[in-house]
């Protein structure tokens, strides 16, 4: 997963399937997914984002580590 320099976030087709399953959304909503993530922390060399299905309510917690790269 990388964020670009407008804080949008890139997950590869393995991390976004990933995510597709551990949320439980349908293959039919894949174009259009009920996923809302929001920043939850960004301290100590880590960032935490909740994933939310907004349909189900359901949740999970991504952590990932902060790497800066250099352009």
């Amino acid at each position: 997963m990388k964020i670009d320099h407008e804080g949008n976030m890139e997950l590869s087709a393995e991390e976004n399937q990933n995510l597709m399953d551990q949320l439980d959304i349908h293959p039919r909503d894949y174009d259009d997914p009920p996923v809302s993530i929001d920043l939850e922390d960004s301290e100590s060399g880590s960032i935490k984002f909740r994933a939310t299905n907004t349909a189900t309510g359901k949740s999970i917690v991504l952590v990932f580590d902060h790497v800066e790269e250099n352009d």
